[in-house]
């Protein structure tokens, strides 16, 4: 398999989406006094990144296996039928990802204990398989943009906190971790709202009820701006309440390129309008949240 079709299955353009929820849950930890455990944070950094990659890997091939029309198949939004990438090829990605993910994530238990921070994996691996597998995939529910911001903008931030901090786990931190990692969550939610308002006319082909679907393109376009309006409520909430540092507010330099991404969105509701642009919304807000926690770091904590 050519390294740009191995790129391609795994939708290495994606992994940002946890890589940088990791971020945030490392730099919160540092920012509220916890001790930084390196080897765990780092095995888990490994697992769930390979894990990520895995659930991209299982979501085209289920959307290949799945497909009700060959055009769908062979379209340039399947990379398996556009490709002609073999199945035992799919499966051979899918099993070295998992198993590096499982692996290290045992092991990132050994060390951690307890039976919070497995419950919230086994929650993620749940998620991950029937989010494209099963009778009715979460993927093709209205659904999809909360399971993949609540699991990778929420859970990751909250495992890596876990990891850090002895204490016993409550809903003070849960709610403080919430609000900490509200900008993450609202933002990657929309990535998938954006997939499924470029995707819409041929999830409707397909028979996918994605929120898209039942909003449609306008209706959905307007929620899509309201995310973003919720990420930012709930930084300058977590601010107030002296959860972080007002440095993150630099965030708010990004507004004028949201604003700038969305006029272009709403003029083109196709992949070009929506998914590289609400990549590159996310990328730059979280850039711009992690230097705020630096500084913050820096100068005040």
């Amino acid at each position: 398999m050519q390294k740009k079709v191995l790129l391609d299955l795994v939708e290495i353009k994606s992994g940002i989406a946890s890589v940088l929820p990791f971020l945030v849950g490392l730099l919160y930890s540092a920012y509220a006094g916890l001790k930084i455990d390196w080897l765990s944070v780092g095995m888990f950094f490994i697992a769930a990144v390979s894990f990520h990659l895995a659930a991209n890997v299982w979501d085209n091939f289920q959307d290949f296996t799945n497909a009700k029309h060959e055009t769908f198949k062979a379209g340039i939004n399947d990379v398996i039928g556009r490709e002609g990438v073999a199945k035992k090829q799919v499966m051979v990605v899918l099993s070295i990802l998992l198993i590096v993910a499982t692996v290290l994530g045992f092991a990132t238990w050994a060390r951690v204990g307890g039976w919070l921070w497995p419950l919230l994996s086994l929650i993620s691996y749940a998620v991950a398989f029937f989010y494209s597998a099963g009778p009715k995939p979460i993927s093709r529910t209205p659904f999809g943009e909360l399971a993949s911001g609540v699991t990778m903008g929420y859970i990751i931030v909250l495992l890596v906190v876990l990891l850090n901090n002895p204490s016993p786990v409550n809903w003070s931190l849960a709610g403080q971790v919430f609000l900490v990692s509200g900008l993450g969550v609202f933002s990657i939610a929309n990535i998938m709202l954006a997939n499924n308002i470029g995707d819409l006319p041929e999830d409707i082909k397909e028979d996918r009820h994605t929120l898209a679907f039942y909003l449609g393109q306008t209706k959905g376009l307007i929620l899509y701006l309201i995310l973003y309006i919720l990420g930012y409520v709930s930084l300058i909430v977590a601010v107030i309440m002296g959860i972080l540092p007002w440095t993150v507010l630099i965030t708010l330099l990004a507004i004028p390129i949201i604003i700038k991404h969305f006029k272009f969105f709403w003029q083109d509701r196709t992949k070009r309008g929506s998914f590289l642009l609400t990549i590159k919304n996310t990328v730059i807000l979280m850039a711009l949240f992690i230097i705020g926690m630096i500084l913050g770091l820096m100068f005040i904590g």
